[in-house]
């Protein structure tokens, strides 16, 4: 399904930092915000930087979300070329073979925690000296509608990412007015994640390894899986003027599943 993600417009001569640029969703914010005349910087795993050449206008940070040092370090290099920044959109993200709570691998607790929830803190909080000489300045992170629904073999990419909607509550009151921080929370989205993640070697075609597209279009009232587009038109409206009155939200975007499930 084509959707016009360009009808909400960004002012150009702005900049946004873009994490987790790599992955299906990332770089279809990526391309819609260089359509629109922002200058865009990415940080992403080295291998996922490597997998998924950027545009020569685009400057690209390794970052591992998990290593405080390498955040760190990315957004040092960051501060090397930019003062400011008007726009943060995380939208990096991984979850791990499902298992449920009585069989739960606790190191790998830990590391998905490290990185959808610990490693977004992170950045956010070295971002805002950044977006604080912004102008307009905005936050959007991607959190999940897993977060809401009882999920089996979820718990814990499911507890990090509804940690993330907590945190955005949080970072909308603390950072404002300067700053607004808004959060979606897509529903399936066919991308690579579906298959492992992109950093992990993950792909955009092919089967699933976690859902069948068909069983769960069936049970979505708008009739379909999301693809990436769906959420970059609300990633747009939240870092906009149209949305300048919007803040501490948390956006479903899931063609009415949320109300099924």
């Amino acid at each position: 399904m084509d959707t016009d993600v360009n009808a909400v417009r960004l002012p150009a001569a702005r900049t946004a930092l873009v994490v987790g640029g790599c992955g299906g969703i990332g770089d279809a914010v990526v391309t819609a915000l260089l359509a629109q005349g922002v200058q865009v910087v990415v940080m992403d795993l080295a291998t996922s930087l490597l997998a998924r050449p950027l545009p020569d206008t685009v400057q690209g940070i390794a970052i591992d979300l998990r290593d405080e040092a390498s955040v760190l370090a990315a957004f040092a290099q960051l501060a090397t070329r930019h003062r400011a920044i008007d726009y943060l959109v995380n939208v990096a993200g991984y979850t791990s073979a499902l298992a449920p709570v009585a069989q739960l691998d606790m190191a790998m607790f830990d590391d998905i925690h490290a990185g959808n929830l610990r490693g977004m803190v992170l950045c956010c909080k070295h971002a805002l000296p950044l977006l604080q000489h912004g102008s307009d300045a905005a936050i959007v992170n991607i959190s999940t509608g897993i977060a809401n629904i009882g999920a089996p073999g979820y718990a814990a990419y499911a507890s990090a990412k509804a940690g993330v909607a907590a945190l955005t509550r949080v970072l909308a009151a603390e950072a404002a007015p300067t700053v607004r921080v808004n959060a979606i929370a897509p529903g399936g989205v066919d991308t690579a994640f579906l298959r492992g993640g992109y950093g992990r070697g993950g792909r955009e075609d092919g089967p699933p390894l976690r859902l069948s597209i068909d069983d769960y279009a069936a049970r979505v009232p708008l009739g379909r899986i999301g693809v990436p587009d769906d959420v970059v038109g609300p990633v747009l409206f939240l870092l906009s003027a149209a949305a300048a009155y919007v803040s501490g939200q948390v956006l479903h975007v899931n063609g009415g599943a949320l109300m099924r499930d």
